[in-house]
């Protein structure tokens, strides 16, 4: 049986049961090829702008015995799939913008998706606050620790009605500000300590502490504050 990281089974545990799942930025192909053999879905695809990548997807695939249930293609972000042919696309391991900018790129592709698991590795807030304003739903959100790392994994599901998030909800997360996961505090401690970083970059300044970002994120700091000074 393959196995896969603790980051990686967190992304698959989000992914729906049966239908066809795409992942975007593959690697080794490592989630679609772990979402068929346990049976979560019946036909994945995996696909990468690289050819390396593909590659080494093509081996895990014939390693695994998935030629018939598993297909790789070389596309940048969504170019490789047809409109309505994947359920659930998978995208991590990638910037929060760069994520953003794979959605914009192949609105049509994107519009056919019914649900996206999203891994950002850093600007979380600007994807969620993309996502609720573009008819998409935070469904669920997770964290799993790998390698010292805190990674946040989003669940979205196109509903065409937008959401407002307040500036909280958008910088943690508000699935996240609801359940409070396990690693809850290190995250918000680590996001606290973030903040006041920033402010005393920005304090060097008197222009950048006369802008709204300043103020906006003294603001932030100090309801984040209010958070780790809950876990006392």
């Amino acid at each position: 049986m393959l196995r896969i990281s603790e980051r990686l089974q967190t992304i698959a545990a989000m992914v729906p049961l049966g239908g066809a799942v795409a992942d975007i930025g593959t690697d080794h192909g490592y989630v679609p090829a772990y979402l068929v053999l346990t049976g979560q879905c019946r036909y994945v695809i995996a696909s990468d702008i690289a050819e390396g990548p593909c590659r080494a997807a093509a081996e895990t695939r014939k390693k695994y015995n998935l030629q018939d249930k598993m297909d790789i293609r070389t596309a940048p972000g969504l170019q490789g799939l047809q409109a309505g042919e994947a359920e659930t696309v998978v995208i991590a391991g990638m910037g929060g913008v760069t994520i953003i900018d794979i959605l914009e790129e192949s609105p049509e592709v994107a519009a056919s998706v019914k649900t996206f698991v999203l891994q950002p590795m850093n600007a979380a807030n600007l994807l969620r606050r993309w996502l609720t304003q573009h008819g998409y739903r935070i469904a669920e959100e997770a964290l799993c620790k790998e390698n010292d790392h805190i990674y946040i994994i989003i669940k979205a599901i196109y509903t065409d009605e937008k959401q407002e998030l307040s500036s909280l909800e958008e910088e943690l997360g508000p699935c996240i500000l609801n359940s409070k996961p396990a690693l809850w505090w290190e995250y918000v401690r680590g996001k606290a300590e973030q903040y006041h970083r920033l402010v005393q970059q920005m304090e060097a300044s008197s222009a950048a502490m006369n802008s709204d970002k300043y103020k906006n994120l003294k603001k932030l700091i100090g309801q984040v504050d209010g958070l780790t000074d809950k876990s006392l």
